[in-house]
């Protein structure tokens, strides 16, 4: 298998190419604009790959997306979670869905709580084994050193950031910490991503392990202390998120000046 993390320090925002060298494809997991499509494609081509699959974890509301572009540059199949509302076709992934690679294996999980229409990959290499993942790509939902954020809505308003909050804890202790603690994290966002809260770290990896153990938004006791938690800790939201939101869902065409 090969995989390798895509980053943008200044943004704090993680992206992935995982691919089969067997097979000669890859997918690319929520790549950004400030990189470029042209970036993911010759570092795919590099390895003998042709990105097949193009996945966004959820709508970013702090980076414009390059999922679009990179998929009609490619021919690649464009995926987003099934509860997307976006007004472009894609292909919508639901929990339990399986995308294989040569030896590969992506399992797909819904994990709202960002957003409704989050999801998170979990990544085999049957080379290795069948039993467990080796690593799950969490986009927004279960972060270095903290979690996501819930308030990044549109016109929702407080009852569906609550209601946000409410379904992200449940996504962590029902999803994530239900794996072993050997699985690797990669999120979406480290450093200096407006994301994550206060504690968000600057490392763009770690594991189920040390995250349940040392994760302060983890240990919280019960629902009402998480959601305390997690909103006190908040950062300021991301400029003009909004606008990056609608335009991520095509709601808006970027200007040409």
């Amino acid at each position: 298998m090969f995989f390798k993390q895509m980053l943008d320090g200044v943004n704090g925002c993680a992206s992935y190419i995982i691919g089969c060298t067997v097979e000669g494809q890859a997918a690319v997991i929520d790549p950004l604009q400030a990189l470029g499509a042209d970036e993911y494609i010759l570092e795919a081509a590099d390895r003998g790959l042709k990105v097949r699959y193009v996945i966004d974890t959820h709508v970013h509301a702090d980076h414009v997306s390059a999922a679009r572009e990179l998929a009609e540059k490619t021919g690649a199949q464009l995926m987003m979670g099934a509860k997307t509302r976006a007004e472009y076709a894609f292909h919508p992934l639901k929990e339990g869905d399986r995308i294989r690679i040569g030896h590969v294996e992506i399992e797909v999980w819904e994990t709202p709580g960002h957003t409704p229409e989050s999801i998170s990959l979990l990544v085999k290499d049957r080379t290795r084994t069948d039993e467990e993942p080796w690593f799950v790509l969490t986009g927004d939902s279960l972060l270095v050193g903290d979690v996501a954020r819930p308030d990044l809505v549109l016109d929702e308003g407080q009852e569906e950031i609550e209601r946000r909050a409410a379904t992200l804890y449940r996504t962590l202790h029902e999803k994530f910490l239900s794996l072993p603690d050997t699985v690797e994290v990669y999120p979406g966002h480290f450093g200096a991503s407006t994301c994550g809260g206060q504690r968000l770290n600057e490392k763009a990896c770690s594991t189920i392990g040390f995250e349940r153990r040392y994760n302060e938004a983890l240990q919280q006791k019960d629902l009402e202390a998480f959601e305390r938690y997690v909103m006190e800790n908040l950062r300021p939201q991301p400029e003009n998120y909004k606008a990056i939101k609608r335009r991520n869902l095509g709601l808006e065409v970027p200007s040409s000046t």
